[in-house]
């Protein structure tokens, strides 16, 4: 009886530390990599805005007066070349974040895509209608939640990108003539490109798993120790006592009694042991007068 009990008991108890164990760790995994993810969307949209916001600055802003006054500055004029600039300074400031204005026909070789980005630059040629492109890449061994947006070639583009002839003196001098020239209006001649990185879920799951088990563990151990001091003594115990004195009564010992001071099953079942130890002894005593 001791036994069986005790080892019902454990049983139940291992069996509901591994389902939790079973639910908890898959659980982790997600909220963890959905928080990842949540995390990394709020920040990218903080920096996609920054980018077009400089870059609108610059178009609408800076480059009409610029042009009108026949000031050909390109980090002045240009949206791409200002937003190098101030994407270098801010990598100073935050170098985990990755913030490119690419182009397969650029001015300047720096410019030139990598795989995933030229990965954007075809997906915008093939889908016209599509203003932005979620999607996650991985540059440099790192990576990245990345949001692009397609820059089309307007009519004031075709000021430095037409033909290396038509092109500012200046534009000549500090690129050279073997690229970046030749656009078509409203092409789409490159693309913005904003990426935050993404934790590296896995060590971060495993790190919060073995968190979660530590934790289930310890909860179970003590809910183990707690529960089988308990079962012993307020079971198992009264239980070898009331069979200890069923057996003394069957060998004929009606002499003991049996009191529990207990209001639940075993205490009925004592007390039932109880009235039948009287019964028997008064009718031992009945035959024994006769």
């Amino acid at each position: 009886m001791k036994k069986s009990i005790r080892t019902l008991f454990n049983v139940v108890l291992i069996a509901l530390y591994v389902v939790s164990l079973l639910i908890t760790v898959p659980s982790v995994y997600f909220f963890t990599r959905q928080e990842v993810y949540d995390n990394a969307s709020q920040k990218l949209t903080l920096l996609v805005d920054m980018v077009t916001s400089l870059r609108k600055y610059v178009s609408d802003d800076v480059r009409p007066e610029l042009l009108e006054k026949n000031v050909l500055f390109p980090p002045a004029i240009s949206s791409t070349v200002a937003t190098g600039h101030v994407a270098a300074y801010f990598k100073k400031l935050q170098p985990d974040y990755y913030i490119r204005v690419v182009s397969d026909n650029p001015l300047n070789a720096a410019n030139r895509p990598e795989a995933v980005e030229q990965e954007f630059l075809t997906f915008f040629r093939d889908n016209r209608n599509e203003k932005e492109l979620i999607s996650t890449g991985v540059v440099r061994n790192q990576q990245y939640l990345f949001s692009s947006r397609p820059s089309i070639s307007k009519a004031d583009c075709m000021i430095c990108h037409s033909t290396p002839e038509a092109a500012p003196e200046i534009i000549r001098k500090e690129y050279g003539t073997q690229s970046g020239f030749g656009y078509k209006l409203d092409s789409v001649v490159g693309a913005s490109v904003v990426g935050v990185p993404l934790s590296d879920v896995q060590s971060l799951v495993m790190k919060r798993s073995l968190i979660a088990i530590g934790i289930l563990t310890v909860l179970f151990a003590l809910i183990f120790v707690v529960i089988n001091l308990v079962v012993k003594r307020r079971i198992l115990n009264p239980l070898e006592t009331i069979a200890a004195t069923a057996d003394i009564i069957s060998k004929g010992n009606l002499d003991t009694p049996l009191t529990f001071e207990r209001d639940d099953e075993i205490g009925k079942l004592a007390h039932s042991i109880e009235l039948m130890r009287r019964s028997l002894a008064k009718i031992m005593e009945r035959m024994s007068r006769k």
